[in-house]
């Protein structure tokens, strides 16, 4: 039984309601010939029980605050006040991740999008930007008879800053550490990264402790995707994180390897996004025993995605 259906009835009527008909808790209450704060509270009881009772969590009224965000039952400048809270507390999107999650199976259309730490997207770009130089750097080197990009045997340049992700075909996925560019601050590119899309990234089977969260990034017509998990088990030299778009095992695209994660079983990883992702429905992170994999390995994480066709 899932978590929505173990909800009491009272609950998940008021959760249908929000969430597949767009009702306000007023127009619930005139429904049901009840309060509106009744509605109210058992909405808000109903995402508690849905959402992670371990760990650092929100305070108890900014958890209500978050169910309201959630439940789009705020007015434009309270939404705007508690974005900027989830910006700011990395344990207040923590819980608004895994609740968000629980009622998707629910909600008929999009859930609101749960922004990301504001300095996650500028290091994000930051490390993109400074992979791109290195790039374009390392082609002109070979063409002058320089430093060779041997893309075609797996060896790819890659730019260690504070999020990094190693090129789609590449075999060597804890390199030695790749020599740094310089960092491209947001301000030289006019206009700070923006969030298109957010994906939840959830484990197949219930009972793993492994989280994530994926944002596609844009800025300057760029579009990178920047992912955060955490409570993964630690790399090693014969197993280690991929990062894929997927449709179906066959038809499947490598976006790179992850850095290695370490004893804390957190994975930061950034990677410039291919022309043809908007035909991917599937984010999926997965555990790999191979060095050049053609399909996804063991699946950790995965999420849909879904991104506007160009």
């Amino acid at each position: 039984m899932s978590p929505l259906d173990a909800l009491p009835p009272d609950q998940r009527a008021v959760l249908s309601l929000v969430l597949k008909q767009g009702r306000s808790y007023d127009e619930i209450a005139g429904l049901l010939k009840i309060d509106a704060e009744a509605v109210r509270e058992r909405a808000h009881e109903a995402l508690e029980s849905l959402g992670p009772h371990d760990g650092a969590r929100p305070p108890s009224d900014r958890r209500a605050e978050i169910a309201d965000f959630l439940l789009s039952q705020q007015p434009a400048s309270q939404r705007a006040s508690t974005r900027s809270y989830l910006e700011h507390s990395a344990p207040a999107r923590a819980w608004a991740r895994v609740v968000a999650s629980e009622l998707r199976p629910l909600a008929e259309g999009a859930l609101p999008e749960i922004p990301a730490e504001a300095e996650e997207m500028d290091e994000a770009f930051d490390a993109l930007q400074a992979r791109t130089a290195a790039r374009q750097q390392a082609r002109r080197s070979s063409r002058t008879g320089g430093a060779v990009l041997l893309v075609g045997l797996g060896i790819l340049i890659a730019v260690v800053l504070v999020l990094v992700l190693s090129g789609g075909g590449s075999s060597k996925h804890a390199a030695a550490p790749a020599p740094k560019a310089a960092s491209t601050s947001t301000a030289t590119t006019g206009a700070a990264p923006q969030v298109l899309a957010q994906v939840n990234l959830l484990p197949p089977q219930r009972g793993s402790r492994a989280l994530g969260v994926a944002n596609v990034l844009s800025q300057g017509g760029q579009l990178a995707l920047a992912v955060r998990a955490q409570g993964l088990t630690r790399s090693t030299t014969s197993s280690f994180y991929a990062v894929w778009l997927v449709n179906s095992p066959k038809d499947s695209q490598r976006l790179g390897f992850a850095p290695p994660v370490g004893s804390d079983g957190v994975l930061q990883a950034v990677a410039q996004l291919p022309a043809n992702a908007s035909r991917f429905q599937m984010l999926v992170l997965t555990r790999e025993t191979q060095s050049s994999p053609t399909q996804p390995g063991h699946v950790v994480l995965s999420g849909r995605i879904s991104l506007p066709r160009s």
